[in-house]
């Protein structure tokens, strides 16, 4: 994602994506070939780099939307994933350190080496950057309103008397046949 965002390299332009990783990280992610560089659902990508370089590469981002089972059929994605090579680097001790190398067909090759997982203690990420990836995935379950509330109640979670008060706001109103089965009460002003 960092190569995404600094470079923006077009799909079409990318001759190799090479991934250096840890033995674990090889043996995991990567094998076996069939499924790691097709995967046949939505679930099996969510261990396979090839899959989600590329998507990450294609869609610029990799939230629910990108492991879908109708994802995995995209052939820009896979054409992408077709590009993804690997080798390993045993010094790489645990499963955060990572180094990625995208060439380019007009010769440039960016590159961004990474020793510790966005999100971790060691790399803390950006409070935008989790409350965008929060309403990329919520997208088609919760309205706009709703995921906003959410947000605005977990940045005041300490003062709140019940944590129900956010569960709440999770759970989606639920319909079958045009029948309200459930419903927690929550009205979104915006709707």
């Amino acid at each position: 994602m960092h190569l995404r965002r600094q470079h923006n390299p077009k799909p079409e332009d990318i001759r190799e994506v090479i991934c250096t990783v840890s033995p674990g990280q090889y043996h995991r992610n990567f094998e076996p070939e069939s499924i790691k560089y097709t995967p046949p659902n939505g679930y099996s990508t969510l261990s396979s780099i090839p899959y989600m370089v590329a998507a990450a590469l294609v869609e610029g981002r990799a939230t629910l939307a990108e492991v879908s089972d109708e994802k995995v059929k995209d052939p820009k994605i896979l054409k992408i994933a077709r590009k993804v090579t690997r080798t390993v680097d045993p010094s790489f001790e645990d499963y955060r350190s990572a180094s990625v190398a995208i060439k380019m067909k007009d010769g440039h090759v960016y590159e961004h080496d990474q020793t510790a997982a966005l999100g971790s203690p060691d790399m803390p990420a950006p409070r935008e950057m989790i409350e965008d990836k929060f309403l990329a995935n919520v997208d088609g379950f919760l309205s706009k309103g709703r995921a906003q509330t959410v947000i605005d109640t977990v940045a005041r979670l300490e003062d709140l008397h019940q944590v129900s008060e956010l569960m709440r706001l999770l759970r989606k109103d639920l319909t079958y046949n045009g029948i309200q089965v459930q419903s927690d009460g929550y009205k979104d002003p915006a709707e």
